[in-house]
């Protein structure tokens, strides 16, 4: 007994459908057909074992090893990069000075006046905190 297919899958065959009626001019019967053939196709594709199928085919639900990239002894050499027995982490580096999360309760029109500056208005709060509490501007490198 054939499985019973979703709602999504009939509604997607029957868009399939309509779509070759409308812009290939076929009337009901060949568009049936037509689908009927796809689906025959696509049923014999996937039960083929992986070297009889057709490259470059992509059927939903399946995976071919010729869709992996190679694995060349260059790729995993630009994996990690050491110096000497160190990893070096890759991406931003890390601030000498790092920020530190927390909840403040700020007044709603300091914080409106903040966001309406744009972008970047939580860097501004914590310039105003540090020009309020006289202390020394970290440079950013």
């Amino acid at each position: 007994m054939p499985k019973k297919k979703s709602a999504g899958t009939r509604k997607l065959d029957r868009d399939l459908e309509l779509r070759l009626r409308r812009e290939h001019a076929l009337d009901s019967d060949q568009s049936r057909r037509l689908m009927r053939d796809l689906k025959a196709l696509v049923h014999k594709h996937r039960n083929k074992r992986g070297d009889e199928r057709a490259k470059g085919v992509v059927v939903r639900g399946t995976w071919m090893s010729d869709d992996a990239p190679e694995l060349t002894t260059d790729y995993f050499e630009r994996a990690d990069v050491y110096r000497g027995d160190q990893l070096i982490r890759r991406g931003r580096p890390l601030s000498e000075y790092p920020k530190e999360a927390i909840k403040l309760r700020i007044d709603p029109d300091v914080l409106a006046y903040f966001r309406a500056t744009g972008p970047g208005w939580q860097t501004r709060i914590n310039d105003a905190l540090r020009r309020a509490a006289k202390l020394k501007v970290h440079k950013v490198s």
